[in-house]
């Protein structure tokens, strides 16, 4: 009876080990793997049977950080409570993790080993992110439009007496150059007319709209100079309509393709993909659409990618990769995306293409 119980007890503490949704990693004395979960095989890209009997210092050879960590607990007493690190895993990205360590006693009160408890932050860290790009665009559309107002008068000044300079000029010379102070000077306010754009709230007139009619326009309007079938539709018949503002998402569209169609490979491989489904991922509370559901637009490209630290700064106002870009349009999207309780994420990977992906709340109202 004894022995029955103790093999019970066994069982259900083996039972929530595995039920953690961190990732549990034990050694013992010789720093041999003894304890794998199912959260650390996940969070590890490693199997288990692959894992267990075997040196930490082996297993994350690329993860050095792990292994001096268990082997500094278990020698120096040294505990680590949710440090935060980087794991390179075998398949995926990076991945931020917290770990925090601990002793393992026998029965006789010696120390036998060490145990990590590692946490996906991923989650947490993009919340992060999420938030300081707020606060950061809300300071910077703060700024621009201070900058744009005082900016706008004198430049007008300019062009006009450029423009009047140009007609009392004779020497042809000359009046090339006045051309190009207009030429520069519209084109300044461009640019002063987009960080406008960005920093005043934007006039929504919401109703419910067929998300399908607004990337046909954008298709019609952007498929200039690309081959017939290089912009293929993967449309759901059965998508509800969104609500919307159909110009403001007509302008997010075109930016988004107009994008992807300098992405693309000249050659005859080179292709435009555009999806739309239902999202499964997530439901949004008290947006005013069909219980929080949310439709998904997906735009596909097979083109050149972003590199990764271009990736985390592409909706910051005023980075831009283009020769001549303002920098603006991926900024004005991702407001303009926010603004209709929305989301807006892209996926990129250098040399194979990039997917950007717009969330959009179900109209309330369909018909």
């Amino acid at each position: 009876m004894k022995d029955t119980s103790k093999t019970a007890c066994q069982t259900s503490y083996e039972d929530i080990v595995e039920g953690l949704a961190e990732g549990v990693v034990a050694v013992d004395g010789a720093l041999t793997v003894r304890v794998f979960n199912q959260s650390a095989e996940k969070i590890c890209e490693m199997a288990r049977t692959a894992v267990i009997g075997k040196p930490a210092s082996t297993l994350f050879s690329k993860d050095s950080k792990l292994a001096e960590m268990l082997a500094k607990t278990l020698d120096e007493g040294r505990l680590f409570a949710e440090y935060e690190e980087t794991l390179q895993r075998r398949f995926s990205g990076p991945l931020p993790v917290g770990i925090t360590t601990s002793q393992i006693f026998d029965h006789s009160g010696a120390v036998s080993g060490a145990v990590a408890l590692i946490k996906d932050l991923s989650g947490i860290k993009s919340l992060e992110a999420g938030s300081l790009r707020k606060d950061r665009l809300a300071y910077i559309g703060t700024f621009a439009a201070s900058l744009a107002h005082e900016i706008k008068n004198p430049l007008s000044g300019i062009r006009g007496a450029a423009q009047l300079l140009s007609k009392k000029i004779k020497d042809e010379k000359l009046g090339e150059y006045t051309g190009i102070i207009i030429k520069e000077a519209d084109r300044l306010d461009r640019i002063l007319c987009g960080m406008l754009d960005f920093a005043r709230p934007a006039k929504l007139t919401k109703k419910s709209v067929n998300i399908h009619k607004a990337l046909d326009t954008v298709v019609f309007l952007t498929g200039d100079g690309l081959l017939p079938d290089a912009i293929k539709r993967d449309y759901d018949p059965s998508l509800p309509l969104v609500s919307a503002d159909e110009g403001q998402l007509t302008q997010v569209f075109l930016n988004l393709v107009k994008n992807a169609k300098e992405a693309i490979r000249k050659d005859k491989d080179g292709s435009i993909r555009i999806i739309t489904r239902m999202a499964t991922e997530f439901h949004l509370i008290d947006t005013g659409s069909i219980g929080g559901k949310m439709a998904l637009v997906e735009i596909k490209d097979n083109g050149s990618g972003i590199k990764p630290d271009e990736l985390e700064k592409i909706f910051t106002p005023f980075f831009t990769t283009k020769p001549g870009g303002s920098g603006l349009g991926m900024a004005i999207s991702l407001k303009i995306i926010k603004e209709h309780n929305g989301f807006l994420k892209i996926d990129s990977t250098p040399g194979i293409g990039t997917t950007i992906s717009v969330y959009l709340p179900i109209a309330a109202e369909q018909g």
